[in-house]
């Protein structure tokens, strides 16, 4: 007996999906992760002010992580509006701020090379029609959201990163991580 699908709110989805790129270190595992982020045709997709197709855009990520032997990501914030009150998890705007932490392929002095990456993202999130549920019984909802409008703010600069604090709903406010 199959479980019933049961979709994320907009803030889990957009973590799971950037943490599925950021940890990706194949070109299979990394090409899954980025169809199950981004729309088949998106309608803007900005990178540090440079507007990119969505080839580009995956081209550049792939770049990014040629020699990435993995990555933890720390969300520092999201924040979610849905675009449909009646079906809240469907589709809607987020925003995330977050650092990743890569390990390099290349050892120095027999440890990993690290480096991190602090990145701002708003995203507009859609149910992808270029997208077909699967035919024949499905339990609960099909996941069809994927980004339809992106734009990114990257350093790797601890320096020109600011980083807030971090807070925890329901619980105290937690001082911004030392960059040094």
């Amino acid at each position: 007996m199959a479980a019933n699908i049961v979709l994320p709110p907009l803030t889990t989805w957009a973590q799971q999906q950037l943490t599925a790129l950021f940890q990706a270190t194949d070109q299979t595992a990394f090409d899954a992760a980025f169809d199950a982020f981004v729309a088949a045709q998106p309608t803007s997709l900005v990178v540090n002010g440079q507007p990119l197709s969505r080839d580009a855009y995956k081209a550049q990520i792939w770049q990014d992580k040629f020699l990435e032997a993995g990555a933890q990501v720390r969300f520092l914030g999201v924040n979610a509006v849905s675009s449909n009150p009646q079906q809240p998890v469907t589709a809607g705007e987020v925003g995330v701020f977050l650092q990743a932490t890569i390990d390099e392929q290349l050892l120095l002095m027999g440890a990993p090379e690290t480096r991190s990456v602090f990145l701002s993202l708003n995203l507009v999130v859609i149910q992808d029609p270029t997208l077909k549920p699967p035919t024949g019984p499905i339990h609960g909802f099909f996941d069809g959201r994927r980004v339809s409008a992106l734009t990114a703010v990257s350093t790797g600069d601890p320096s020109d990163a600011i980083v807030p604090p971090v807070i925890n709903p329901g619980g105290p406010i937690q001082p911004a991580p030392s960059s040094t």
